[in-house]
C-alpha cells in the first residue's frame, strides 16, 4: 500500500517519478449537462498536456462525476500540488479544493 499522498501502480505510479503523487480536485457544478462535462474534460486534458510537455511534472488520469451531489472528482498524478493547481486554473475551470490522496488497489482478478 502508499504512503500518504502517494499513487499506486493502479494509479500508473510506474510511469511517473518517484516524487509523484496523487492529488483529488473537487469542483461544484450545478446544472451541467453532458455537453459541458465533455467540454470540461478536453479543456483540463489540453492543459495537463501542454504542462506535461514543458516538463512541468503533471498529468491528468480521469474524473468522475457524482450527479446528484452535483460535484466533479478529477484526479491528477503531479510532484507538487502547486502543478495541479497551474493546470487546472489555465483550464479555466473553478474548483474548490486540491488535495492530496491515497488510491487504494481494487480487488486482484482472478
Amino acid at each position: 500500500m502508499s504512503g500518504p499522498g502517494q499513487g499506486t501502480a493502479a494509479a500508473g505510479a510506474a510511469d511517473h517519478p518517484a516524487s509523484a503523487s496523487l492529488f483529488i480536485v473537487e469542483r461544484r457544478l450545478p446544472m451541467i449537462n453532458e455537453y459541458q462535462l465533455a467540454v470540461l474534460q478536453a479543456a483540463l486534458t489540453a492543459a495537463a498536456s501542454r504542462f506535461s510537455s514543458r516538463g512541468d511534472g503533471v498529468r491528468y488520469l480521469r474524473s468522475i462525476f457524482v450527479a446528484r451531489q452535483e460535484r466533479l472528482l478529477s484526479l491528477f498524478v503531479a510532484e507538487t500540488p502547486e502543478a495541479v493547481r497551474a493546470v487546472n486554473e489555465a483550464a479555466l475551470i473553478p474548483f474548490a479544493s486540491i488535495e492530496s490522496a491515497i488510491e487504494l488497489p481494487g480487488p486482484a482478478e482472478p
